[in-house]
């Protein structure tokens, strides 16, 4: 799309949205008399991209698609009426994962990065940051695989993309769930709390689990059929799966004992993904240690 100015482009982007002329000083940064006499385009106001940020975080929706109309407009629409947490089609089908299961994610780019980095992140998704508000609100797994590849893509290092495994007890720890890997008192009782709670996280893959004497062995199967995006995109898989190999590892953390890495298996085709995990439960923990939960 060609527009004579941003001026231009910024002014049909309110009317394509109906956009209440009372939200406009929070975008242009100026006073409701001044806003007025601009829209009457009796006050010359420079347009810039900084107030196409800023409608971009208004309503959460990506800043190049709004200024290119390539965005979703029912979506654009419920989000400037109120609907912040409204979800694009993308994220809508088989939501069978919780936002709880990203939220050590986004703490940690917060603790990074900053809480606005961390908000573009999301909103570069389409989705606001506020659905982190109630970490019970159901999500797709797509949501997080474009999660990992949205921060890849920005200049996560692998090493830094595998340390985001490692800190779920930003959240988890200080939750019910966490006072229970708590309470572990070797690493039998953490796998075993895991696998009594792995519907805490998600219900998108089918978890077969056993104890044959010091190993625990679990096979999980992700059926691709309920993942169209996901199944168009075997580097994602292969970056979701390698997050998921040392998250498991790392719940020992929760009961203050050093993670344990697990044997590992992947199975891909074309319609399921299948990972077989080991886990030695030999070694003897270490005393359990306080955790620092950063709150």
């Amino acid at each position: 799309m060609n527009f004579n100015t941003d001026a231009e482009r910024f002014r049909e982007l309110i009317h394509e949205l109906g956009l209440p002329l009372k939200q406009l000083p929070s975008i242009l940064g100026l006073k409701n008399a001044e806003c007025l006499a601009w829209w009457a385009q009796k006050l010359d106001v420079k347009i810039t991209d900084q107030h196409f940020a800023r409608f971009s975080q208004l309503i959460a929706i990506n800043e190049n698609e709004l200024y290119l109309g390539t965005y979703d407009r029912d979506l654009a629409k419920r989000r400037v009426f109120g609907e912040y947490t409204s979800l694009p089609a993308r994220y809508e089908d088989n939501k069978n994962s919780f936002v709880r299961t990203s939220a050590h994610i986004i703490r940690y780019i917060t603790l990074t990065r900053g809480s606005w980095f961390a908000d573009q992140v999301v909103s570069s998704l389409n989705v606001s940051p506020l659905i982190y508000k109630d970490l019970g609100t159901q999500i797709n797994l797509t949501y997080f695989a474009d999660l990992l590849e949205t921060l890849a893509n920005i200049g996560f290092s692998q090493d830094e993309l595998d340390t985001l495994a490692s800190v779920n007890f930003l959240t988890l720890g200080g939750s019910a769930l966490g006072q229970k890997f708590k309470q572990a008192e070797n690493y039998h009782d953490i796998y075993k709390t895991l696998a009594e709670n792995f519907h805490h996280f998600d219900s998108n893959f089918e978890y077969k689990s056993e104890f044959v004497g010091r190993k625990y062995k679990l096979k999980t199967t992700l059926p691709l059929t309920d993942h169209e995006a996901l199944k168009k995109d075997p580097e994602a898989i292969e970056r979701l799966m390698r997050y998921r190999h040392i998250l498991l590892a790392w719940f020992p953390y929760l009961g203050g004992m050093a993670p344990l890495f697990p044997k590992a298996e992947m199975n891909f085709k074309s319609q399921t993904v299948q990972m077989v995990y080991e886990i030695d439960l030999s070694a003897e923990p270490k005393r359990p240690m306080n955790l620092h939960v950063v709150s």
